[in-house]
């Protein structure tokens, strides 16, 4: 399955697990809004009446009376006892202490034992009562702004005061959200838990599956590459070696030695791709081990210079810029190699004219080689994954060009150079240049 779509359905599987997740806790919230609700419903009547009998036995200390009310709140009217003989319960008291003292329900001290109460089941809530008339409008209330609270709030069920049922009061309770939040803590805690890990592995396998596709892919395109570009030497070793072997060359020895020259040529070619491809193995698996020697950076480069400039066809300006007696310690040979490659994709990824600069200076106690060229340059998209085996990024946007190669190349450079304690970098803009910069510890840096 390409990656396009593996992300759409993880994306997607991720989605429902979150909507299967928060359906749940909303669900969950729910009932626990439901069971407070319930509580309220069956707490607030009894809260009433305890105001009721607190007020009353304040008023009869204050007139110097002696008026015990003894009766108990402590049951749920819904199953001991008759809704009706409760309301009735609460309607004379407060009679009585209309009718007596002259008083009427005191809202602050209904919400004092009321959040006593719900304290009581284990339910921390803010509460505020408010007096209303028979179709809920209200006549008389703490604070106005409660009843217009920002956030969802929940109503008991209103407690009538009078037989007309003129008058009844009832809470309500303003959080309702950090209170089933404060029962659901574990669970949203663990639930966050859940989908992150659960998250984090979806996430994790995806992008396996995704490199696994793309190395499978990029493993194929070596195999063609390979095959391709190792058929046509191998052709000609062949078509070579049976012209030498059939004798007809015999009585022409100049046009013999050509022959003799392609096979060694062509020999040297396939022996080389071979060596690179086991460096490559070797220092994957920390195997090879590279001299750390002072190299002349000079010697190197007017080596590479000369080797190249008489074995491309193309239009080429190879500039050196190096200062005299400049030092690096690296091991000679993989450096060369290394340098060799970039010059030898400098001339692959280029048109047919082409400038090349190589150029070194020391900088903090480390050799910086440079090696520019004005070549078709690497897509920025593209850059960060040069380095990796099998890659080739300068055929992703010339594709009319047919350039050889196994997309090792660059590979073989940054697995050499960090091998010899150093660095590899790349600056480039797509139609203008590349410059690869090597750094690499100076002589006498200890390593």
């Amino acid at each position: 399955m390409p990656g396009k779509y593996i992300k759409i359905v993880t994306f997607l599987s991720l989605i429902v697990i979150v909507a299967i997740q928060g359906s749940w806790l909303a669900h969950t919230y729910r009932l626990i809004e439901t069971e407070l609700l319930q509580v309220g419903n069956r707490l607030f009547p009894q809260a009433v009446v305890d105001e009721a009998k607190t007020r009353l036995d304040r008023l009869s200390d204050t007139q110097g009376e002696d008026i015990t009310l003894s009766f108990s709140t402590n049951f749920d009217y819904q199953r001991e006892i008759d809704q009706t003989l409760f309301e009735y319960l609460t309607i004379l008291a407060n009679d009585y202490a209309d009718s007596v003292y002259h008083s009427s329900i005191s809202l602050p001290l209904a919400d004092s034992i009321f959040t006593v109460r719900l304290a009581q089941e284990g339910y921390q809530a803010q509460v505020k009562c408010q007096l209303v008339d028979s179709l809920g409008a209200p006549l008389q209330e703490e604070d106005a702004s409660a009843w217009h609270h920002p956030f969802k709030t929940l109503r008991t069920n209103p407690v009538y005061l009078n037989r007309e049922h003129t008058q009844a009061v009832r809470a309500t309770i303003l959080n309702p959200y950090w209170i089933a939040f404060r029962q659901m803590g574990v669970l949203l805690v663990a639930t966050a838990l859940l989908l992150v890990f659960v998250a984090g592995c979806i996430v994790y396998q995806v992008r396996i599956i995704i490199r696994q596709n793309r190395i499978a892919r990029l493993r194929q395109d070596f195999t063609y590459a390979m095959i391709h570009d190792m058929k046509t030497p191998i052709t000609t070793i062949s078509m070579t070696g049976h012209t030498l072997e059939s004798g007809l060359l015999d009585r022409n020895p100049e046009l013999k030695k050509q022959y003799f020259a392609i096979l060694h040529e062509e020999s040297a070619h396939l022996l080389g791709l071979s060596e690179k491809i086991l460096t490559i193995a070797k220092l994957e698996q920390s195997r090879l081990k590279l001299a750390q020697e002072p190299v002349s950076l000079p010697t190197l480069f007017d080596e590479l210079t000369q080797k190249y400039r008489v074995q491309t066809d193309k239009e080429v300006t190879l500039e050196t810029h190096c200062p005299d007696s400049l030092l690096v310690t690296a091991d000679a040979e993989y450096l060369k190699e290394a340098l060799g490659n970039l010059i030898d994709n400098s001339l692959k990824y280029s048109d047919e004219r082409v400038t090349i600069r190589l150029s070194a200076e020391e900088q903090n106690r480390h050799i910086l080689i440079r090696v520019w060229d004005n070549g078709w340059g690497i897509p920025l998209k593209q850059q960060k994954h040069i380095f990796e085996k099998f890659d080739r990024g300068g055929l992703e946007y010339k594709k009319e060009k047919k350039v050889s190669g196994f997309g090792l190349g660059l590979n073989f450079v940054y697995k050499v150079i960090t091998a010899m304690g150093g660095s590899v970098s790349v600056n480039s803009i797509e139609g203008k240049f590349s410059e690869f910069t090597l750094t690499l510890p100076a002589p006498n840096k200890k390593l």
